[in-house]
């Protein structure tokens, strides 16, 4: 090599390093650019994969007495009717999702609670599985406890619907959809555990069996648990052992054409021990004129074990002192309810209702109302409400 091209060996060495740098910068650019798009595409991916819907009622009732059926009293209340609640579904694949329900009521000072948090995965032979935290399958609006807007009256009836004290549970359920020719047959069994007030419910198992054919809609559930109270939920605490045994049955039928809707429910919950076996039942009958939908309901409970119960130590005596007391007083009850309503539907998702409801038949019983316990002395009350149900 001559002198010249040692010379000259410097600068190519300096290009070829200034065009592999500029090379890389430009590799780096085009890298920087893929990440922003894919970045870009996933964010977008993720938003259609995330959809929310939410329902609300705004209500006001108010009752004749002090009796307390339904949480009413003589004073006008907006906060038992009313709530809020919105539900988020967010799919993780074709088959996976996860839905959370969060609902603030009025009668707890609008405070959210998580009604429903799960994970849920739908498999290859169709067989649906879901996890967390879930509504229990109970009732036939168990689904719509909440949202008013897809029931027909301005609230669920109470002979029914308020004996159960929790709507939720944590645990695990699945079903599976049975297509026939004109029908569906849905098969749904549920294991769990919940917590209310201080009650335990273990070992919460059940089935429910729900057929559609046409205009009608048969539903069958068992349901059983065992229940612990704490030693501060006086009386129950003494005619409850631990893990007493509870079993719940209940049947529904429905038929709705559009215009004619009837539904009825009747159950039957059972507690081993001194605590109330309650039967109880409905039946609502309602008639659709355009946007105006006038219902009836007769609904019942009677408790069935009324020669089953032992004496309870009661803070009644002077000084608040411990007095053995019939639990009869307590846990033996009947009612009947009357309620005539009607609903209209101002738009395609907003409706109001008004209703009132007659109730008496209370016998010799307290019709386990707490106020009637307590002392008071009325033997019927009747509820008038007006309720605002719509979603979005």
């Amino acid at each position: 090599m001559d002198l010249r091209a040692w010379q000259v060996l410097p600068i190519c060495l300096l290009s070829g390093v200034v065009m592999a740098d500029e090379a890389l910068e430009q590799r780096v650019n085009d890298l920087e650019q893929e990440v922003q798009v894919l970045r870009e595409q996933n964010q977008e991916s993720a938003f259609d994969r995330i959809s929310f819907n939410g329902f609300y009622s705004v209500g006001i009732n108010q009752a004749n007495n002090n009796l307390g059926y339904a949480g009413s009293t003589d004073e006008y209340d907006f906060n038992n009717l009313t709530l809020v609640g919105l539900q988020g579904d967010f799919a993780l694949a074709d088959s996976t999702s996860v839905t959370v329900q969060l609902v603030a009521r009025g009668e707890d000072d609008f405070s959210p609670d998580v009604e429903w948090a799960y994970l849920k995965h739908t498999f290859d032979n169709y067989i649906t599985v879901r996890g967390g935290k879930l509504r229990l399958p109970m009732y036939m609006y168990s689904d719509y406890l909440e949202v008013g807007y897809a029931q027909p009256w301005a609230r669920p009836p109470e002979e029914v619907y308020g004996f159960v004290p929790f709507n939720s549970f944590v645990g695990v359920d699945g079903s599976y959809d049975f297509e026939f020719d004109n029908s569906t047959l849905t098969l749904q069994g549920f294991w769990g555990q919940s917590e209310e007030d201080g009650t335990d419910y273990d070992d919460i198992f059940g089935a429910n069996l729900t057929w559609a054919i046409d205009d009608f809609t048969l539903r069958a559930v068992y349901g059983v648990t065992k229940i612990t109270v704490s030693p501060t939920n006086q009386p129950d605490a003494q005619v409850l052992e631990d893990k007493n045994k509870s079993d719940f049955l209940g049947l529904g039928f429905s038929y709705d054409n559009g215009s004619l809707l009837v539904v009825s429910e009747a159950t039957r919950a059972t507690v081993d021990g001194g605590y109330s076996d309650v039967d109880s039942g409905y039946l609502t009958l309602a008639y659709r004129f355009g946007k105006a939908m006038p219902y009836g309901t007769v609904a019942g409970m009677k408790t069935q074990d009324d020669d089953e119960r032992v004496d309870v130590q009661l803070p009644v005596g002077p000084g608040g002192s411990l007095v053995p007391v019939d639990s009869s007083f307590i846990y033996n009850g009947k009612r009947t309810s009357y309620s005539l309503g009607l609903r209209y539907d101002l738009l395609s998702n907003l409706a109001v209702k008004f209703d009132a409801t007659l109730v008496n038949g209370f016998g010799d019983t307290n019709g386990l109302l707490a106020s009637k316990v307590a002392g008071a002395t009325e033997d019927s009350t009747t509820v008038y409400s007006i309720v605002f149900d719509g979603v979005f």
